[in-house]
């Protein structure tokens, strides 16, 4: 039952917050928005993406296997716990989407650092500097609660390990570069991935 649950909520989260992203995207703009890691770039660009994607596959991994009765939930959390795990991975699925939704013709799935996009400081936005990783977050956090294992816990650990990289050493860098002042007193009156307490209006 847990693993079930965990592998459908796994596939709205594709299906909506993936698929449907890429797909609103190509229809507003002709662009899917996906921008792969080239060879030439960074390794730490490169180091990222690879462990991005592996903490992926081994969190949706889990789930399959566990629905298929593979492995198995090392605690027993109870049927309250499976409806709180179910509401808080549904939030965060929400929250991707209305983030993405909000970055309009901006949003992009990967960095280009040839390419230059607005700087969104609007709607969630406004708050936090980075919304759609905040909704990933609660999504896995999710995950966790509805499939207690531990190898979900590390690959877990891993997806936000490689998210915290990717922020701090490939896209704040390149916001940085492409809006300089804009994006520093921008980052001063937001939170990273959480509103600040103390919130200065915006500019």
């Amino acid at each position: 039952m847990f693993g079930a649950d965990a592998l459908t909520l796994y596939l709205v989260f594709l299906v909506f917050a993936v698929g449907g992203r890429i797909a609103l995207h190509y229809l507003a703009t002709g662009d899917l928005g996906i921008r792969t890691v080239k060879r030439s770039a960074p390794k730490i660009v490169r180091f990222t993406s690879v462990l991005l994607l592996a903490s992926f596959t081994a969190t949706f991994a889990l789930s399959s296997l566990d629905a298929i009765g593979v492995v198995h939930p090392q605690v027993d959390l109870g049927e309250a716990a499976n409806m709180l795990g179910a509401a808080i991975s549904l939030a965060g699925i929400a929250l991707m989407i209305v983030s993405q939704y909000q970055m309009g013709a901006a949003w992009r799935f990967g960095v280009d650092q040839g390419e230059r996009t607005d700087l969104v400081t609007v709607g969630l936005y406004a708050f936090v500097r980075n919304p759609i990783y905040s909704g990933v977050f609660l999504f896995l956090i999710g995950l966790l609660v509805l499939l207690p294992h531990v190898y979900m816990l590390i690959f877990i650990v891993t997806a936000w390990l490689s998210i915290e990289l990717q922020v701090r050493f490939v896209e704040e860098p390149h916001l940085r570069g492409l809006h300089d002042a804009d994006y520093e007193k921008y980052a001063e009156q937001t939170g990273r991935y959480f509103p600040r307490l103390t919130y200065k209006s915006g500019r």
